[in-house]
């Protein structure tokens, strides 16, 4: 691996393990002040909702409509649309999807079947992540993925009216070596943060 990569993951890594806030804004704001890296083009940030409206029959089983799934899963993909993530973060885009698009209200008692309105709402995801460089990808990617999902259900006897959906949002920021002020180090420093680097990939 480069030496500039390895001075500035381990002076990031000594910044971010002093570091007591590990909150997706905080860790942003501490590497863009870190004088060793070096923003990698805009901030990527996406929101979107997914809403599905549906007027069923009655359904007592709370089963979940295999259509919606399916587009829940792609609705995923297109607002991360970045299969780097995708594949490291493994989420389970299946469980994500069967949530979005449960269907029905649970019958309590017998008074719940004439009439009940229903929100469920839950955090499905709510992560920030740091990729480390490789020899691929020569950068730090810093990224974080929130996901709510929600449904709400109303009844009245045997017409039921559903309104399911996922809020989400993803932001992406890359960060590459401060070449000018890597190499401006004294070479003392340099040897010193590349030792660390090398202690925590034999780790």
């Amino acid at each position: 691996m480069d030496d500039r990569l390895k001075v500035m993951i381990a002076g990031t890594m000594k910044v971010l393990g002093k570091q007591t806030d590990k909150s997706w804004k905080a860790v942003l704001s501490t590497m863009m002040q870190n004088e060793l890296l070096e923003p990698d083009g805009a901030e990527i940030a996406r929101a979107d909702k997914m809403i599905k409206e549906s007027v069923n029959d009655f359904k007592i089983d709370g089963s979940a409509d295999e259509n919606i799934v399916r587009e829940a899963k792609t609705w995923f993909i297109n607002l991360i649309a970045d299969d780097d993530v995708i594949q490291s973060t493994k989420i389970d885009i299946n469980v994500m999807a069967q949530i979005v698009a449960q269907t029905g209200a649970t019958i309590d008692s017998f008074e719940t079947l004439f009439a009940k309105n229903e929100h469920h709402e839950k955090d499905l995801v709510d992560i920030g992540v740091l990729r480390f460089p490789d020899f691929d990808h020569p950068f730090f990617k810093l990224y974080r993925i929130k996901l709510v999902a929600w449904s709400d259900c109303s009844r009245i006897l045997f017409h039921q009216a559903d309104k399911n959906g996922i809020t989400g949002e993803f932001n992406c920021r890359i960060f590459r070596p401060r070449a000018s002020v890597i190499d401006g180090l004294t070479d003392a420093a340099r040897r010193k943060a590349i030792s660390a680097a090398n202690a925590m990939f034999d780790n």
